[in-house]
């Protein structure tokens, strides 16, 4: 067994004796040793920003553990417990996982399989499949849209007269992007719908309004600033990149700037004086839907954009706020009763592996105790 994934054993608590002796007198060969860091040190370049400590860090977490005689080796400790999912990650746990968890020992879950979906101006709804390519035209008989390896792109000539609407809808378990008339990008995460003009010929600023979560790339223009309306909150920017969450059952909004300068502006607020809040990189805006103001943290964007590459990233997040994102990613139904291991913080990271496969590794790592019927998940 080569020497990463009796790391990943060891972490898991799943090695037993005679390999933790053979992984101790592998790591006295230097080689090995230099193997295991530099193989750290790449996936943590690739697959671990949101990591706050560096790859030598984690390398020395995990001989630590190894050197730890009075630790039990088939038990993790709560520490241990805390950083283990993230450490897995680091390790390349992309196809380790799916090794080490694809035992089909518990009934199959299967995700529910809804479609992409575009609503013309006209009212018509457009059933949208990513591999195929679409051309869509406008009243004028002109080609406003081609849809394309999974982008959807409007082109400069738009719709001349009244302002035509377009709403993109996209289910849980899927993501899809559009490429507006103006050349922004807009990353759509599962559950979202964007309300967008497939022109803005003659406008004066132009405006989307969001449901759900997106990742917008928006193309400069200093005469026409970029508004994404959500319920409470307007952003206004002249060209960045920024994330916005704003699902109605997460109670709050969230706008993380990865680059450039967003402005939140809040609705209906009993200040009707208050100065819009600007954001600058790395930061991230908060408005609870509860509260009067907007809160700013410094944040690692990484944790809250990699959502676009197919990445679920967790770090120091309640297990119920976990449960929510993996509902959403998946399309998939959970039901947890435990209130206490609700509000319990995780550290976590996926990619691009099925939902059987993170419910089995909190299963086993985390000792989370869950049954599937009836093609849902239940916690207890």
């Amino acid at each position: 067994m080569n020497v990463e994934n009796l790391v990943v054993k060891l972490l898991t608590g799943t090695i037993s004796d005679a390999e933790m002796t053979e992984l101790r007198e592998r790591l006295q060969d230097p080689e090995y040793r230099s193997r295991l860091q530099q193989y750290v040190r790449d996936n943590y370049d690739l697959n671990m920003a949101a990591l706050e400590t560096d790859a030598d860090d984690a390398f020395e977490k995990v001989m630590n553990a190894i050197e730890d005689k009075r630790r039990p080796v088939r038990i993790l400790r709560p520490s241990i417990l805390k950083y283990a999912a993230t450490v897995l990650v680091l390790l390349g746990a992309g196809l380790l996982l799916q090794n080490y968890l694809g035992r089909a020992d518990r009934e199959v879950l299967v995700p529910a399989d809804e479609s992409i979906t575009l609503e013309l101006g006209n009212g018509k709804v457009q059933t949208i499949n990513p591999a195929d390519t679409i051309r869509f035209t406008g009243t004028a008989g002109k080609i406003v849209a081609t849809q394309q390896q999974g982008v959807l792109e409007y082109t400069t000539e738009g719709q001349t007269g009244d302002t035509v609407y377009n709403t993109l809808r996209v289910p849980y378990g899927k993501r899809f992007r559009v490429r507006l008339s103006d050349g922004t990008l807009v990353h759509l995460n599962a559950g979202t719908e964007l309300v967008y003009p497939i022109s803005f010929e003659g406008k004066t600023q132009r405006t989307v309004r969001l449901n759900g979560e997106a990742f917008f790339e928006v193309n400069r223009d200093t005469l026409h600033p970029f508004v994404v309306e959500t319920g409470a909150i307007d952003i206004r920017v002249l060209g960045t990149s920024f994330n916005v969450s704003v699902y109605p059952e997460d109670r709050e909004t969230g706008v993380v700037l990865v680059e450039g300068a967003v402005s939140m502006n809040l609705k209906n607020s009993p200040d009707t004086a208050a100065a819009p809040v600007v954001l600058a990189p790395g930061h991230k805006g908060t408005y609870r839907h509860d509260s009067d103001g907007i809160a700013v943290t410094e944040v690692n964007t990484d944790l809250y954009t990699s959502w676009r590459y197919g990445e679920l990233m967790f770090r120091n997040m309640p297990f119920d706020a976990i449960l929510k994102k993996l509902e959403r990613h998946y399309n998939v139904k959970i039901e947890n009763s435990n209130s206490v291991l609700g509000k319990e913080l995780f550290n976590a990271g996926f990619k691009e592996v099925p939902v059987d496969s993170v419910l089995t590794f909190f299963n086993d790592v985390h000792k989370i105790n869950y049954e599937i019927r009836d093609n849902q998940v239940f916690i207890r």
